[in-house]
């Protein structure tokens, strides 16, 4: 499966994106491709941005940012607060950075919202209305997509003429966003230009997968790994510096189950199973997520060869 995807924008700056499932080899295929274009790395991984846990979220290790720079790593304490609207904004500002370098910005990572929100813009929607816009979308969900389209063209003919009109989803944001804020979408657009990617160079965005006996077989050896390093280690000395109540809140699968393992000393191989099976259904939600998207699916089977085809697609600069 291959659907390509660029954003069209007035100058031939290049932003590649990569995104994908957990456990996929991501990284290391942003680190090749990064050396051969002379890029530099953004982290589009949500739980890389927590300084204080970094065995179980497979951080990008040393070796790797000594040979190519990578951003966005380490930045927050978990006790701190960090949004998709924060991501944006410091994706954004580490791009042009890169660009003023004439280096080429490659954005990584596996939450799949914070990677469409950087392609197609996103809009502050304050909680009293989360009510609203839910109500709204059970309405629109009932129109069809032609009728949907008709609508878009009354209420923003600027914005019609940019989606197409098959384009279910974003028809169906452009109308959400009026009803919620009585502002156009076009106008939201030009005046909250800045938090798009779209406005500062052509973007590339890259899906990679692999078989799923695969992926299941790479994401168990990983969880193995994890323990050898000293998960459970880690993990206790930060309930010893009182982290606890912000690993239960904000750190990813297995920081939880671990807590609950050495306050009730149980079993480390049922341990073990159930954050193995736990992380296979986080994956195959990626995937159902990603699946939803518009990007250049590649299937990895060598890192290598999955670099050089993505340098290929990009500087060519076309359909495959």
């Amino acid at each position: 499966m291959v659907i390509y995807y660029i954003m069209e924008n007035r100058n031939n700056q290049k932003i590649i994106i990569i995104g994908g499932p957990t456990a996929t080899g991501k990284s290391k295929v942003a680190l090749i491709v990064a050396e051969k274009m002379d890029g530099e790395i953004i982290s589009g991984d949500s739980r890389q941005f927590f300084k204080e846990i970094t065995i179980g979220t497979d951080k990008v290790p040393d070796s790797y940012r000594k040979r190519v720079p990578h951003h966005l790593i380490d930045i927050f304490s978990l006790k701190e607060k960090i949004d998709v609207f924060k991501f944006i904004e410091m994706t954004i500002e580490k791009t042009k950075e890169i660009i003023s370098r004439d280096k080429i910005p490659i954005i990584v990572g596996g939450s799949g919202l914070y990677l469409r929100s950087l392609i197609e813009g996103i809009f502050y929607i304050p909680e009293d209305v989360k009510e609203k816009q839910e109500e709204i979308r059970k309405e629109l969900e009932k129109l069809k997509t032609s009728a949907l389209y008709e609508k878009l063209k009354e209420i923003d003919p600027e914005a019609s003429e940019k989606i197409h009109r098959n384009d279910r989803r974003r028809i169906r944001r452009a109308i959400e966003v009026y009803y919620l804020t009585g502002k156009k979408i076009s106008e939201w657009q030009k005046s909250q230009s800045k938090i798009s990617l779209s406005e500062i160079g052509k973007i590339f965005y890259f899906i990679l997968f692999r078989k799923r006996e695969l992926l299941y077989e790479r994401i168990n050896e990983r969880v193995d790994r994890m323990f050898e390093k000293g998960w459970i280690e880690e993990v206790k000395n930060l309930i010893e510096k009182s982290y606890e109540k912000f690993i239960m809140e904000k750190a990813p699968i297995g920081y939880r189950e671990i807590v609950e393992y050495i306050k009730k000393d149980g079993d480390i191989e049922e341990l073990k199973n159930k954050i193995k099976k736990k992380t296979r259904e986080y994956a195959r939600k990626q995937l159902t997520w990603f699946k939803k998207e518009k990007g250049i699916w590649l299937e990895v089977k060598d890192e290598e060869k999955t670099a050089e085809e993505i340098i290929k697609i990009v500087e060519e600069g076309k359909c495959l």
